[in-house]
């Protein structure tokens, strides 16, 4: 359950980007996040109030509590860190940099701290997947974009790339942190409740950033983009609800593995839902994640 549950949390997550892809250019990450944690935040208190779940809330044992709050705090700040990292430089540069740094350590640390022994499945599988999302995201146009800038005299400043990935490379510890934060979190506490404090710490930071920032609140780029972020809300609930639910169920190695799997799945849907072309770059990319998911399943 926890291998599929993994598998679920990419897929969904995923698709969340290729629903969000589709809002107006008013709407900025900071009003995609705030509406996410808050949307997903009211979703999983429905889900415990219906499953009966939710008076775990004041049960949880404040050890658990305090990290869950930790996983939570260091999973949003790298998120903010990514966002950073890529108005700095480009996709193709940081995407590939943060997670496969963020796969190494948390594997690394998951065998260190958790005791987690990374089996050959695991290892094999996160190498498979790391080298599909570089192929994923590779560029091959990037000299052609050189050729323009030169014959417009303009000089690209790769000190902006550098800050990009050293930003990717703290964006991938930030994760990590909160990725082990989670799972000792996890050991004494219901999967629904843990989401919902996962869920629950980044809606109030982003209630004193709507406050401080009045340009940021979600009530300025809701209408004509409601449907599209309440449903990029649920899905985002869906997704921290099967993330946790992994780590409840698997290995945290091979959670950690499979979950990175997304940019596969969202390539794929952006060529079905969005009608983008797949190079041959992306289906490289996605035969390797494929084949990395198919190691990492058979050999753990």
């Amino acid at each position: 359950m926890g291998e599929l549950a993994a598998l679920a949390n990419a897929v969904v997550w995923a698709l969340t980007g290729v629903i969000t892809k589709g809002v107006g250019k008013n709407v900025k990450p900071h009003h995609i996040v705030s509406a996410q944690v808050w949307i997903g935040l009211i979703f999983l208190l429905i889900v415990g109030l219906m499953i009966d779940e939710l008076h775990e809330l004041i049960h949880i044992q404040l050890r658990s509590a305090l990290f869950l709050v930790g996983g939570a705090l260091s999973n949003t700040a790298g998120s903010l860190v990514f966002w950073l990292a890529l108005s700095r430089s480009t996709v193709s540069k940081v995407y590939p940099t943060t997670q496969s740094i963020f796969i190494s350590i948390s594997v690394l640390s998951g065998w260190l701290f958790l005791g987690d022994n990374p089996q050959i499945g695991v290892i094999g599988g996160a190498i498979l997947i790391i080298g599909g999302v570089v192929l994923l995201n590779w560029q091959p146009d990037d000299r052609t974009l050189d050729a323009i800038e030169s014959s417009k005299s303009v000089k690209r400043k790769p000190r902006g790339d550098y800050i990009g990935i050293g930003l990717g490379i703290a964006t991938s510890f930030l994760w990590a942190g909160g990725f082990l934060s989670t799972v000792i979190g996890l050991e004494e506490t219901p999967p629904v409740a843990a989401a919902t404090i996962r869920n629950l710490v980044p809606a109030i930071l982003f209630i004193g950033v709507g406050i401080a920032f009045p340009s940021a609140r979600l009530t300025r780029v809701f209408k004509g983009n409601a449907t599209r972020i309440i449903l990029s809300g649920i899905l985002f609930a869906v997704s921290a609800l099967t993330f946790v639910l992994a780590l409840d169920n698997a290995p945290p190695g091979v959670v950690v593995v499979l979950i990175n799997t997304s940019p596969m799945w969202a390539v794929l849907m952006a060529a079905i839902l969005l009608r983008e072309r797949l190079t041959r770059f992306a289906l490289g990319g996605a035969a390797l994640s494929v084949t990395g998911i198919f190691v990492t399943l058979a050999f753990r």
